[in-house]
This record gives C-alpha cells, sequence and structure tokens, in this order.
C-alpha cells in the first residue's frame, strides 16, 4: 500500500511538456512511488534466488525470479511470450510461458512450479496461446490452419474454427506472435498463408458468431504482424516499412498511423476507454499515442537518444481492468556503443507512462537485463525484457539474463504492484 500521509514533495524541472516528479514519502509503509525522469544508477545485485523476493533499491518494488533451470524446462532459458500478450490466466492461478527453444510450459502461480509442458506445438507457425477471458481452465492457441481450444481441466483439445474451409490454399494462420485479439476473445485478426507461408488474405474472424466478418486481399507493403485493439472495433496490419494501418474491423474503413509509426507499439484503453495505439515514433523519437477513432496522436515522452542511442522499447497495454496506463520496457546493451554519451534514466528500466498529455511516469525497476554485453556483440533477443502487464493491472512478467551473457539464456521475472495503485499515485502527487 502507499502511504498516507507525504513528509515531503520536490517538483523538478519540466522537459517536453513532462512534470518530472520525486516522491517522498513518509511512515511505516515499505512502498515509495519514484516518479519522473531522473537518472538513478543500477544497483548491481547477484541473480535472486527462485521464489525469494526481493525490494529494487531504487524504486522500492518487489520482484521475484519464478522459474529456474532446475523446473524441467528444456532449452536454455523461459519467459513469458512477449510484452504485447498476457501470460496470466483468468483468475490468475496459472501462466503460460515459452522456453527458448520454443517449448510451451504451463506453470501455477500458488509456487510457481512447472505443471505441464504443453502440448500445442508442430503446426507450422508459433502457436500463440491466448487464455480465455473468463474460464480460468482454457486457452486457445493456432494449429495449422485452426483455431484449436485446450480445457486443461478435461484435456480436452476442440477446433473452434477450420480457416481451410474458408479460404482452401490456406494452411497457416498466424499474427507473427505481436497481435492480440480483443479482450473478451470475441474478435481475432489473422494473416492466413499458404504453405509457402505466402499471406493469401488478412481476415477479422468473430468467435461468438463463428464466421469471418472482414477481408483484405492486397497490402501497400510486406507485412509484419497484425492484430485486434481492445474494444474488437479495429484491426492493426504493421508493415515492415510503411506505417501501420488501421481498419475497422469489417477491414473496409483505414487510415494510417503517422509517419514513424513503424517501430514496437501495443494497443490500450485511455482512462475514459477509448482504443488507442502507444508506439514509438521513428520519426519524432517520442513515445506517443494515437486515438484509433480519429487519428489524432498525442505525445507522451521523448526518448533520450541524444544521451544513449542504444535504447530499444517494448509495450503493454494489456492492463484493461486498469486504464489509462501503458507498460514500458527498455532493453540495450551494457556497455555504451562508443557514440552514446552516457546511460540515459530510460536504460533498461520497466515504467508505467499515462496516457494523457504531461503525464504521470512511475519508476518501477531495473531489469538487470542486457542484450550483450558491449554494443557490438551477439544479440540475445530473448534478453530484451518482453515486459507485459496482466489485464488485472496487478502484475508485471518479465524476462532477463540478470547480467549472464550465456547464449540464449533468460528466466523469468514478476514485479507485483501494490494494491490500488492508481488512486494511490494521484493522492501522491499535487493537482496539476
Amino acid at each position: 500500500m502507499f502511504n498516507k500521509k507525504l513528509k515531503s514533495l520536490r517538483l523538478g524541472l519540466v522537459v517536453g511538456g513532462l512534470i518530472l516528479l520525486t516522491v517522498i514519502a513518509a511512515g511505516k509503509e515499505k512502498f515509495k512511488p519514484v516518479l519522473g525522469a531522473k537518472f538513478y544508477p543500477p544497483v548491481e545485485m547477484g541473480r535472486p534466488e527462485k521464489g525469494v523476493p526481493i525490494i529494487e533499491p531504487n524504486f522500492h518494488t518487489r520482484i521475484m525470479r519464478i522459474t529456474d533451470k532446475s523446473d524441467g524446462y528444456t532449452g536454455p532459458g523461459i519467459e513469458n511470450e512477449y510484452a504485447r500478450t498476457d501470460p496470466e490466466n483468468a483468475d490468475g492461478t496459472y501462466l503460460i510461458l515459452r522456453g527458448n527453444d520454443g517449448g510451451w510450459y504451463r506453470y501455477r502461480t500458488a509456487d510457481f512450479k512447472l505443471v505441464e509442458h504443453l502440448d500445442i506445438t508442430g503446426g507450422g507457425e508459433e502457436p500463440e496461446p491466448r487464455w480465455d477471458n473468463s474460464n480460468p481452465k482454457i486457452f486457445y492457441y493456432l494449429y495449422g490452419s485452426k483455431l484449436k481450444s485446450y480445457n486443461f481441466g478435461t484435456g480436452k483439445v476442440t477446433t473452434v474454427h477450420d480457416f481451410r474451409k474458408d479460404f482452401s490454399a490456406v494452411t497457416y494462420i498466424t499474427t507473427k506472435t505481436e497481435g492480440d485479439t480483443s479482450r473478451d476473445r470475441r474478435f481475432w485478426c489473422f494473416m492466413l498463408e499458404d504453405y509457402g507461408y505466402r499471406i493469401q488474405a488478412v481476415v477479422c474472424y468473430d468467435k461468438k458468431l463463428n464466421k469471418i466478418v472482414g477481408r483484405k486481399d492486397t497490402f501497400p507493403d510486406n507485412i509484419n504482424w497484425v492484430s485486434m485493439d481492445m474494444s474488437g472495433k479495429h484491426c492493426i496490419i504493421g508493415y515492415e516499412n510503411l506505417p501501420a494501418q488501421v481498419f475497422a474491423n469489417d477491414l473496409s474503413i483505414s487510415f494510417s498511423l503517422p509517419n514513424g509509426a513503424n517501430g514496437h507499439m501495443d494497443p490500450a484503453l485511455t482512462a475514459d476507454g477509448k482504443d488507442v495505439m502507444v508506439l514509438q515514433n521513428n520519426a519524432t523519437d517520442w513515445i506517443s499515442m494515437v486515438d484509433l477513432g480519429t487519428g489524432m496522436e498525442t505525445n507522451l515522452l521523448p526518448i533520450p537518444f541524444d544521451v544513449n542511442g542504444d535504447i530499444g522499447l517494448h509495450f503493454s497495454g494489456n492492463g484493461s481492468e486498469t486504464p489509462g496506463w501503458v507498460l514500458v520496457s527498455t532493453y540495450g546493451s551494457k556497455n555504451l556503443p562508443t557514440e552514446s554519451k552516457d546511460h540515459s534514466w530510460m536504460d533498461t528500466q520497466l515504467f508505467m507512462l499515462e496516457l494523457k498529455d504531461k503525464p504521470i511516469v512511475w519508476r518501477l525497476a531495473y531489469t538487470h537485463a542486457y542484450t550483450s554485453l558491449d554494443f557490438s556483440a551477439e544479440k540475445n533477443y530473448f534478453s530484451e525484457a518482453f515486459a507485459a502487464i496482466n489485464q488485472k493491472g496487478t502484475k508485471i512478467y518479465f524476462g532477463s539474463n540478470w547480467s549472464n551473457f550465456t547464449t540464449d539464456y533468460s528466466d523469468a521475472y514478476q514485479l507485483t504492484l501494490p494494491d490500488d495503485w492508481r488512486k494511490n499515485l494521484k493522492k501522491s502527487i499535487f493537482s496539476r
């Protein structure tokens, strides 16, 4: 819980319209929120033992390593699949984690025991498991041309829909891992591919009606990924070179996101329930959000590339029960590129970013995940952290190699957010 009384509040600089704040809390409560864009040097520490919580020394949050090689997973490491999907089931009792060799595992959150090696691979593309929004024992996955469901309570596998019945040439369905469904799991956006992985169409599938409700066959660029937004009103197509495009869910009306919107991004909800896309704008070097109803872009936070050019970003807007915020995770090498001046405040960070003009930045943790020791060395893709917030907005999951540069190594970590954090954050700062 947050402290009810504040001993002092320091107001700092205004950078790019962002109010920088640091809260100094008093009292017996352990949690003290740290806000703003001040640089705090990371504190070097040994890798935590599995199941033993630690307190992040700069930002006072609770972190715990939740996996270990002794669990029995194969391959060099394990973590949540990606930033854009929630690994936690409907009641928070189980997680699905992806081994770095491509295996999939179900973990129990009560003790973080590996309870099942999931038999969901072999369909030709990644299975992309997505939990049901209400039944905690069911998740959906992709296998060849089929959307399937698995009930681990009964062991029953069911084919929800076979897209080969709609398109005879379709062999695989995919979002290329970066896509998610509407939050109620009704609407799904898929790329349909033939045997040679050539795209035949992009479709929007309505699971409630069990039919395709939108289809598009021609595209201005090679497609990188597809996704639905939170409400199910929009399909988004991400391209390799051009800005992503936003469509109505029947794929009939579209507009392009702003120039520069072809990097990492994720749909989210504002506090008043609007669908937005939060993104790294490569043309302006800002984190921004775009209203998916109007196309209006709002700059949120400048990225300090002038200090360090080696900053990668991922976004997680999964926390639909705590709308108005997005989780940001950043990654890079431990040793700086030669042209960079220093490490920036944003390096290898987890922070929550408010979705409004002049947002609050709530600092959460250093990830201790580095893609390489030296910038020019071979990169460990699984050390990009891929931090994902759960739908409830209570837990964050991320991968880290914890400064261990063994090839493709990572373990999964959980950061627990304090109760009622949105309400108490608002209480802890001046009216703006």
